[in-house]
């Protein structure tokens, strides 16, 4: 801001004396007010970004809970079919009856899994990948090539291509493969 110095005044003897007062100019500098004005429009963006993070949040929070919300609703359905199932089972003469039963709520706990994307990893006679399984054990083996997968102790999961349980799997060790690195 720009000022006018250097005023006439008069003293108390009638003589005129010069006096270095300040007066502010009547315009004001155009780029000191458009720095004013971006100064404040990015106060005004910062604050909308900053709510827009807020609300997004608690909205992605709201979407979560009712995801889980509408899983537990099928697995309640699950968990009531199986409930039937024990009741039935106490009562039944024949076991094939019972087994028919468990394998039914079995089926509709395959399907809700599936409808979510989680796949089981089928992996039997497959070879060995860290990435994919965890080694429990090593058997020594001239039945199958070496670094194959044998057994299935526990069956590994996939939910939309992402390894969410690595499968828990016994594998071949090739006698003659380790004869060859000795």
């Amino acid at each position: 801001m720009a000022h006018k110095r250097s005023k006439m005044s008069d003293t108390t003897d009638g003589e005129s004396e010069k006096t270095d007062q300040t007066v502010p100019e009547a315009t004001e500098d155009p780029q000191d007010e458009e720095i004013a004005q971006l100064k404040d429009q990015l106060m005004r963006n910062r604050a909308e970004f900053e709510n827009f993070r807020n609300r997004s949040l608690k909205e992605k929070e709201e979407y979560l809970k009712f995801a889980v919300e509408k899983i537990m609703m099928d697995l309640l359905e699950v968990g009531d079919n199986f409930e039937r199932a024990l009741v039935s089972a106490r009562k039944a003469n024949d076991a094939d009856s019972v087994i028919e039963g468990v394998e039914m709520v079995f089926k509709q706990f395959n399907s809700i899994l599936e409808k979510e994307g989680v796949q089981k990893m089928e992996c039997k006679g497959e070879e060995f990948d860290p990435h994919l399984h965890e080694a429990m054990m090593y058997i020594e083996s001239n039945e199958h090539p070496g670094d194959t997968i044998i057994e299935v102790c526990k069956p590994g999961y996939e939910m939309n291509s992402k390894v969410i349980r690595h499968a828990m799997v016994t594998v071949a060790k090739n006698q003659n493969k380790s004869d060859k690195d000795k």
